[in-house]
């Protein structure tokens, strides 16, 4: 094993230091309820990888070998902050929610300006239309995610996906990485194995990353719009908290009887490719 594999195993989950992404991940080192170890370099979660700097795409594709992305947005997202063409790299489009959907990532409206202030706006915007109370929102958002059919199928998919890649590093991402990714995330890691706690540990781990970017948007709509309850609305709406996964969780258990159930008969990930998956991703049986 490498310094760096070692580094990685002794620190599951860690943030792969990139200057132009804030929240992309390697999820080498967890360990599974067998005493298993997910293999470092393989699986690989990010939010947008719009701003990715040709030194960021240098690392992914040298020393993290990646060879598939998986991308979770929606047609709009894609056309507003396309992914940078990477030679060799396979780019699979498997949107999470339809187009229907709003309010989730803050996607501007095909035709709209896209600075920063209208950026600012928009989240304003939502923000003004929950009322200052996010809450509720999201967990509505997280219930949809994983009863909703289109996205149950997108989930499908993106583990296909996983088993169809070749044996370069996979990484998917949606706009900030917290939400579909989150839930996608934590499908993989219980499907693999992954204790309960672990997973959502995973999940909170996303604040160490898009805490700082939050603030500072909260910052500018309480500058510009004086309103600091919206503000704060804001900061929610970007960041996360343990009870959307929670809520999430209860929704697959209230539909399957339980998250494992849901991952099989649902999401359609049989035993048969939990074993697949297994045996591509983690380290030997001890």
């Amino acid at each position: 094993m490498t310094k760096v594999e070692d580094k990685i195993i002794n620190c599951p989950g860690r943030r792969i230091p990139l200057n132009g992404l804030s929240n992309t991940r390697d999820l080498g080192g967890y360990q599974t309820a067998d005493k298993r170890t997910i293999l470092p370099k393989k699986l690989l979660r990010s939010g947008t990888l719009f701003n990715a700097t040709e030194e960021d795409l240098r690392i992914l594709t040298e020393e993290y070998k990646l060879g598939t992305i998986v991308d979770f947005r929606t047609e709009v997202e894609r056309k507003q902050k396309p992914d940078p063409e990477i030679a060799g790299v396979v780019n699979i489009f498997n949107p999470i929610l339809d187009e229907e959907t709003v309010g989730v990532t803050f996607e501007e409206k095909e035709g709209e300006d896209k600075d920063e202030n209208d950026a600012i706006a928009s989240i304003f915007n939502h923000a003004s239309d929950l009322g200052g109370k996010p809450t509720s929102y999201l967990d509505q958002v997280y219930e949809s995610l994983v009863t909703n059919d289109y996205a149950v199928k997108g989930y499908g998919r993106f583990f296909d996906h996983l088993l169809e890649a070749d044996d370069r590093a996979v990484l998917w991402h949606c706009s900030a990485g917290k939400d579909r990714v989150g839930i996608g995330t934590a499908l993989l890691l219980t499907a693999l194995g992954v204790d309960r706690e672990t997973v959502i540990a995973d999940y909170m781990k996303t604040n160490d990353n898009v805490a700082e970017d939050a603030k500072e948007v909260a910052a500018a709509v309480l500058e510009k719009y004086g309103d600091a309850k919206l503000a704060e609305c804001v900061s929610a709406l970007l960041t996360v908290e343990k009870e959307y996964i929670l809520h999430a969780f209860a929704a697959m258990e209230k539909r399957a009887g339980s998250v494992e159930a849901y991952i099989s008969e649902v999401i359609g990930v049989t035993p048969k490719k939990q074993e697949l998956l297994k045996k591509r991703f983690l380290t030997e049986t001890v």
